[in-house]
């Protein structure tokens, strides 16, 4: 579908399609030219970076839908975060690019691999072997605007504390798979 013209209002644009279909979008994302299907396609773009500022990432995504934001209360996550949950976004591995720095990598007995800044310390992101090509878990306070992608889900909740309230609209597996 070609979109003939753009008109802008506050808060949203209006995009005005052959057929006089009107597409309401959010003003905040940029737009990419797609060539090979002549149609324009909104992309959400995310930043983050490590505590020292020495690794700094990129995202892109086509849709806030691509990131899964969930709560890991599995043993490893717990040990590796140093708390009682890991918190990741898992988004496309060719949406995600670092900007500055290179990652040391730490590849656990498990086969999960986690990228971390060696000079600060903090983690960025993590995946496992079957992952490897698919996808990137970004540490959810690595992010500089998190609230972009919040929690859809909890994993391994046999895990999860007792005292750990549950999070409201989201949904909850004793396992990964389940």
């Amino acid at each position: 579908m070609l979109l003939s013209r753009v008109v802008h209002q506050k808060p949203t644009s209006i995009f005005r399609a052959s057929q006089s279909r009107i597409f309401r979008l959010p003003t905040a994302p940029s737009f990419t030219r797609n060539p090979l299907l002549q149609t324009f396609i909104m992309s959400i773009h995310m930043k983050g970076r490590c505590v020292c500022e020495n690794l700094q990432y990129s995202l892109e995504l086509d849709s806030l839908d691509d990131a899964r934001t969930t709560l890991c209360h599995c043993n490893s996550c717990k040990r590796a975060f140093g708390t009682n949950y890991g918190l990741t976004t898992k988004v496309p591995l060719q949406g995600f690019k670092y900007e500055t720095g290179t990652p040391k990598k730490f590849k656990q007995h498990n086969g999960v691999t986690r990228e971390f800044c060696d000079n600060c310390g903090a983690y960025i992101c993590e995946y496992g072997e079957e992952a490897a090509d698919k996808f990137r878990y970004i540490m959810w306070g690595s992010f500089d605007e998190p609230e972009k992608v919040p929690p859809k889900g909890e994993f391994f909740c046999k895990n999860k504390p007792k005292w750990m309230p549950d999070i409201p609209g989201t949904f909850r597996k004793q396992e990964i798979k389940e």
